[in-house]
């Protein structure tokens, strides 16, 4: 079994004891060597950026570093640099995770820059329309909280589209499972419910509320399990309430691995 690598439990540790330059230090050493060319297996994208999650907020040097880094990254992104790193063999985290624009979006995500990512999609729009068509799924949320309703409403697609797979799939797949599995169901429950409420934010922002309410019904009409029709309510309700879930499920294996 891959073990972690133990900068990232440093940071974790130091973050905890509220060491926040020991931690900053070690994140900064681990991000670099994860966008070079010999990243360590044991090294998992998803853990770095959750630790960045956990420190930048409330420590302004970390939230001034992690601006930094996302600076460049949209520099390269821009210069046509579309892959973060190289995989590493083993990495158990999910595919996109080493995609650039992914990675920048996640940033903005932690800083709370929405307008970032907006500007970012803008310039991909204007370089190469094709090519920021195929990551428009992943700034949906920073143009809605942008106001941008418009171009969301161009590029949303059908927000009922993954009903009938997650339907199929509640029927064999566990929504958590164990021993590290990849959360799948609820990977694509968290994907379903926010393209409805992207497509919900986006009908009202353009004034046609009656719309978004039907959508809402179809959404929750359309899912066979109560389970999972409890949660797409609890995600509508509070958005995060799924991807928080999947992060303690993975956060619980990645720590509980050796060390």
């Amino acid at each position: 079994m891959r073990k972690t690598d133990p900068r990232l439990q440093r940071a974790a540790d130091a973050c905890e004891a509220g060491r926040h330059d020991e931690a900053l230090a070690a994140l900064l050493e681990v991000f670099a060597e994860l966008d070079g060319p010999g990243a360590s297996a044991g090294i998992s994208v998803f853990f770095t950026m959750f630790m960045w999650s956990r420190l930048a907020p409330d420590y302004a040097p970390a939230r001034d570093a992690l601006a930094a880094l996302r600076d460049e990254q949209v520099r390269k992104l821009l210069a046509g640099d579309e892959r973060f790193g190289v995989d590493a063999e083993g990495d158990s985290g999910y595919a996109h995770m080493r995609e650039r624009f992914a990675i920048v979006v996640d940033m903005n995500e932690i800083l709370g820059d929405p307008a970032s990512t907006r500007a970012m999609f803008i310039e991909l729009e204007r370089q190469d329309p094709v090519r920021a068509a195929r990551r428009s799924w992943q700034v949906m949320k920073a143009l809605v909280d942008t106001g941008d309703f418009a171009r969301a409403d161009r590029y949303r697609g059908d927000p009922l589209r993954l009903l009938d797979g997650v339907n199929l799939d509640a029927r064999t797949l566990h929504l958590f499972p164990p021993a590290g599995g990849a959360p799948r169901l609820a990977a694509d429950m968290m994907n379903l419910t926010n393209d409805v409420r992207i497509g919900m934010a986006v009908l009202r922002g353009l004034g046609r509320a009656d719309e978004a309410e039907a959508l809402r019904t179809a959404l929750l009409d359309g899912l066979e399990s109560p389970e999972l029709r409890a949660l797409a309510e609890r995600e509508l309700h509070a958005p995060g309430t799924i991807n928080r879930e999947i992060t303690a499920h993975r956060i619980a294996y990645e720590t509980s691995r050796p060390k």
